[in-house]
């Protein structure tokens, strides 16, 4: 057969001289953009984001999920704080809280065993305690300017007002319809009366998603800080209605819950610095995958021509291959971060790829003699490739403040539970972990989950430079390899870094988009790769769905990029 058409969908990118937000929703990024202009820094502007886009894009994130931030302050860019909102699993959940079907079906983002009812994907039992809320009011507290309140007028009004529901929002109750009409507080938000979907504009106006009861929860919030959920009356419903359908979170699940900071972690990479939180994160994998790539002199090859692209691959295979077999819960298990993102180690595993032929079956290597840490007796932890729902946001203010923030409910709609009374829709933190018992992946009180997410910052010379992130599950940690890549190695420009061809390998499958180019895919399957050839389009979830902000090092201007194929929105505020 001869050549085929396919997508080519573009953004372009927007700069300007002052402060930029991005975001996945453009009422989202408004919001940011409002509290820069109102005299605002990017912390500031990033609580607002994140509280807006979690009511107009909420089978990604909001209230009810887990959070990860960057920060670097504009005059201490030696400086970056990163704040860690996942939470662990509630106190009184058992290793055999769910009941497996028999046979060998599979379901959830992970693949683990199939369960009665999908009860460890769906329902009231699968969340955690939102860390959502504590994040952004510990982050304002250390970091914010504006008034706490003034941060959530934007999430309010959207949800006491309502909006417009969009193409993606209308496909993703779609695509979750099933799991959404189980219950009747999230039937009533999400879907007619019919039964069906909402319906963005089309010949009429798109279908008014209003959300009473989460703007109360919202003011609440905003009244009275984050301990309005930890240990005022919005967690008093939610328990209370915990206890009436099965759930596990309790008040003194609500009243334990704590943010957690972690030293940040910097790896060099020629004239720049990549610096993110590697626990419980996707950043390990990431800084690893660099570091392999670093010494292998991609430029001198060309932009993803043949060559480079092969070589790419096989630094993220490897870097995969040992997040598989190594990393997990810190305070679970022992785990090798210091190895993995050695550059003694990266070494090691780049001395392992052959330039000239593909290596489908790569293993994991062996980070420990290059750790700190004891070789534990048992170290052994894998899944399967989840897909994910996240959201990612940016914000880089007119100080040079740089913020990357990412946000989670784990699978799209998380547990597809509304809490009545709050309009609080929880996380589904269960998906994380393996149904039977008796591994470190197990359910069980206590543990708390390990996250692709992967937001992190970067400078060059010394100087910041980018924020970038993205959402995507596992995948994320393959975009922000490359797109740090395109960046650094390759001095692309932000919306070029996001917008060009990605792939993805976490093991013998050589998954990549169809615009590499058929130079690219033959030579790939000629050389040993098994090449699985992926389509890009609207509802295309194959390579994660990055954004980002880079500061030009010559001018200070900000360039803001995001994923090309949804309504994500980058907005330049003017310096004033």
């Amino acid at each position: 057969m001869g050549t085929r058409s396919q997508w080519l969908i573009d953004k372009s990118e927007a700069i300007g001289d002052g402060g930029m937000v991005t975001s996945m929703h453009p009422l989202a990024a408004e919001a940011g953009a409002s509290i820069l202009e109102k005299g605002g820094n990017a912390i500031d502007a990033a609580i607002a984001t994140a509280f807006a886009v979690g009511v107009v894009e909420p089978h990604n994130s909001g209230v009810g999920g887990i959070a990860f931030l960057a920060y670097c302050p504009g005059d201490d860019p030696d400086t970056t704080y990163c704040l860690d909102g996942t939470s662990v699993l509630p106190a009184n959940i058992k290793a055999d809280e769910f009941d497996l079907l028999p046979g060998d079906g599979v379901a959830g983002m992970y693949r683990w065993p199939a369960t009665e009812d999908d009860a460890n994907n769906t329902g009231w039992r699968s969340p955690a305690v939102p860390g959502m809320p504590a994040l952004m009011g510990d982050a304002h507290k250390r970091f914010g300017k504006v008034p706490w309140s003034d941060l959530l007028q934007p999430a309010i009004r959207l949800a006491r007002d309502g909006f417009e529901i969009d193409f993606i929002g209308s496909l993703a109750i779609t695509m979750f319809h099933e799991s959404l009409s189980r219950f009747p507080s999230s039937r009533e938000i999400y879907l007619t009366k019919s039964g069906g979907p909402l319906l963005p504009a089309g010949m009429n106006p798109g279908d008014l998603v209003v959300q009473t009861e989460l703007a109360w929860t919202l003011e609440q919030l905003a009244d009275q800080g984050p301990d309005a959920l930890y240990r005022g009356e919005v967690g008093k419903r939610l328990v209370a209605q915990m206890e009436k359908h099965g759930g596990l979170i309790t008040e003194d699940d609500l009243a334990k819950h704590r943010t957690l900071e972690h030293a940040p972690t910097t790896i060099s990479y020629g004239d720049f610095t990549v610096t993110a939180q590697i626990e419980n994160s996707g950043n390990a994998t990431v800084l690893q995958a660099l570091k392999i790539l670093e010494g292998l002199n991609l430029s001198d090859h060309g932009f993803q021509t043949p060559a480079a692209t092969h070589l790419t691959v096989e630094a993220i295979r490897r870097a995969f291959r040992d997040r598989l077999r190594y990393l997990g819960d810190a305070e679970q298990m022992t785990v090798p971060y210091q190895g993995v993102i050695s550059a003694d180690y990266a070494a090691a595993r780049r001395a392992d790829i052959d330039p000239a032929r593909a290596t489908p079956d790569a293993g994991p290597g062996d980070p420990w003699p290059f750790d700190p840490q004891d070789r534990p007796d048992d170290d052994v932890r894998d899944s399967a490739a989840p897909g994910g729902r996240t959201t990612h946001l940016n914000v880089v203010d007119g100080d040079g403040n740089m913020v990357s923030l990412t946000s989670t409910l784990g699978s799209g709609f998380g547990s597809c539970v509304v809490v009545p009374e709050t309009g609080i829709l929880l996380n589904n933190a269960t998906t994380w972990f393996d149904p039977r018992p008796g591994a470190v992946t197990s359910v069980g009180p206590g543990k708390r989950i390990l996250s692709a997410a992967s937001p992190m910052l970067i400078r060059r010379n010394g100087k910041p430079f980018a924020a970038i992130g993205a959402p995507g599950g596992r995948r994320i940690v393959s975009a922000m390899t490359q797109v740090a890549l395109n960046l650094m190695e390759y001095g692309a420009g932000m919306q070029e870094s996001i917008s060009a061809p990605r792939l993805h390998a976490e093991g013998p499958v050589t998954e990549i988009s169809e615009r590499f180019g058929e130079d690219v895919l033959n030579h790939l399957e000629s050389i040993g790769h098994n090449v699985a050839r992926r389509a890009e389009t609207v509802n295309s979830g194959a390579f994660a769905r990055p954004s980002g902000i880079r500061i030009d090092p010559d001018t200070g201007k900000r360039h803001g990029g995001v994923f090309q194929y949804t309504a994500a929105t980058a907005i330049a505020v003017d310096r004033k």
